[in-house]
C-alpha cells in the first residue's frame, strides 16, 4: 500500500506540476503579448516623434531661408540708403546760386510769374524771364 500511496502522491505532484507549467505558459504568453503591445506603442511614438522632428526641421529651414532673403534685402536697402545719403551730401555741397535756380524752376512749374521769381529767388529780371520761357512748357 505504501507504493500505491507513493504513486498517488507522485501522480498528484505531476498534476500540480502540469497545472503550474500551464499557468506559467499562460503568464509568459500574456507577458509576450503585453511586450508586443508596448513595442508597437513605442514604435508608433517614435514615428510620431520623427515626423514632428522632420516638420520642425522643415520650419527651421524655411525660417533660415526667409532670414537669408531678408538679410539680403536689408543689405540692398542699406546700400540704397548709403547712395541716397551721398546724393544728399552732394546736393548740399552744390553752389548756392544753383539751388536758387532750381527753386525758381520749381516755382515756374507751379505757375509763378516773373515778378514772383524776382522777389522770391532774388534773381535778375532777364534770368527770371528766361526761367519762365524754359520751364513754363516743361
Amino acid at each position: 500500500m505504501a507504493t500505491t500511496q507513493l504513486a498517488i502522491v507522485a501522480l498528484a505532484l505531476s498534476a500540480i506540476a502540469m497545472v503550474l507549467l500551464i499557468a506559467i505558459g499562460f503568464y509568459v504568453f500574456s507577458i509576450k503579448r503585453s511586450m508586443a503591445l508596448l513595442q508597437s506603442e513605442h514604435e508608433h511614438r517614435v514615428k510620431v516623434t520623427e515626423e514632428q522632428l522632420r516638420h520642425f526641421q522643415h520650419q527651421l529651414d524655411e525660417k533660415q531661408n526667409r532670414s537669408l532673403v531678408q538679410s539680403r534685402h536689408l543689405q540692398q536697402l542699406q546700400d540704397s540708403f548709403t547712395a541716397l545719403e551721398a546724393q544728399v551730401k552732394e546736393v548740399k555741397l552744390q553752389d548756392p546760386s544753383m539751388r536758387l535756380y532750381q527753386r525758381a524752376a520749381e516755382l515756374v512749374k507751379q505757375g509763378a510769374s516773373v515778378e514772383e521769381l524776382i522777389q522770391t529767388c532774388d534773381i535778375p529780371q532777364t534770368e527770371a524771364e528766361m526761367m519762365v520761357k524754359i520751364h513754363k512748357d516743361a
